[in-house]
């Protein structure tokens, strides 16, 4: 395999790794939080229920759709915010 070839399945492998990173974390604070979900597909796919209605969630790639507001967005700490929790630093 060419340099080229070799640079890209390095970048492959980096980003599945960054994804399995998010999953893990992300499902872990929201449950540290207490906020209850659905999972769908091994965890991958998760149903937030909020106050306001459902929110599609997608940990791996940090993107999230409010189903009831129609807006997407992307980080679970925007998502937070979006439900309502705010986190003290």
């Amino acid at each position: 395999m060419s340099d080229i070839g070799e640079t890209f399945k390095i970048l492959k492998e980096i980003g599945r790794a960054k994804k399995a990173y998010n999953l893990t974390e992300s499902t872990a604070l929201l449950d540290q939080l207490g906020i209850e979900y659905t999972s769908k597909n091994d965890g991958i796919h998760l149903i937030i229920t909020s106050k306001d209605g459902f929110i599609d969630f997608w940990p791996s790639t940090g993107k999230y759709y409010d189903r009831m507001n129609e807006k997407h967005g992307r980080g679970v700490f925007r998502l937070l915010k979006l439900i309502g929790i705010t986190l003290e630093k």
